[in-house]
């Protein structure tokens, strides 16, 4: 059990005793639902009005103009480089329902030279890491990019990668903890955020 962290969470999930009716609503429309909720929707549930925001700003991004493949190429790097473990567990399950295949994955949790990438998907996790090292994206790295995407397009990929950068980062400090399915997930992929 990699991701585990020894230490408990700095707040606990908000216990189904506990869910008035609004936030029943809200659980039972996000993924994993009421009967088996995601932890990081509990915990952030002790901020209503913004979690109720935030799930929408996130669905915008996780059902936006970006193909499914990218965003979920530049969602895992970004967790990996963030040391995101959550949103890394998380998401494996959503790539390879977007066609990144198990050598892509382990090349996304570690050494991205492994893999041959399409010159694009390459300039998109160049993107997350340029961000990561400097705290933006290069000129050459924006060539190809901008050869590749609108105007909007290159927005909606700055946010995807500011939006899990700040996410990864909640979620470590609050120590949410995995849920055993996604923890299951992590073990059967080497690398990833550690």
């Amino acid at each position: 059990m990699r991701f585990m962290s020894p230490e408990p969470p700095r707040i606990a999930p908000v216990p189904r005793s506990e869910w008035d009716e609004r936030l029943q609503r809200l659980m039972d429309a996000v993924p994993g639902g009421s009967f088996e909720p995601m932890h990081i929707f509990t915990t952030l549930a002790h901020q209503p009005e913004l979690f109720r925001r935030w799930l929408a700003f996130g669905g915008v991004l996780l059902s936006g103009q970006l193909p499914g493949r990218l965003r979920e190429l530049v969602i895992l790097r970004t967790a990996y480089r963030f040391d995101g473990q959550y949103e890394w567990a998380h998401h494996l399950e959503l790539g390879a329902a977007q066609g990144i295949t198990s050598s892509e994955l382990v090349a996304l949790g570690g050494e991205l030279s492994s893999v041959e990438w399409d010159p694009f998907e390459r300039a998109a996790l160049r993107a997350v890491d340029e961000t990561a090292d400097d705290g933006s994206v290069t000129d050459a790295t924006w060539s190809i990019l901008s050869a590749h995407l609108n105007a909007g397009d290159l927005i909606e990929l700055l946010m995807l990668i500011a939006h899990y950068l700040m996410l990864s980062t909640v979620l470590r400090s609050l120590r949410v903890p995995l849920e055993p399915s996604a923890q299951a997930l992590a073990d059967d992929i080497a690398g990833g955020p550690v």
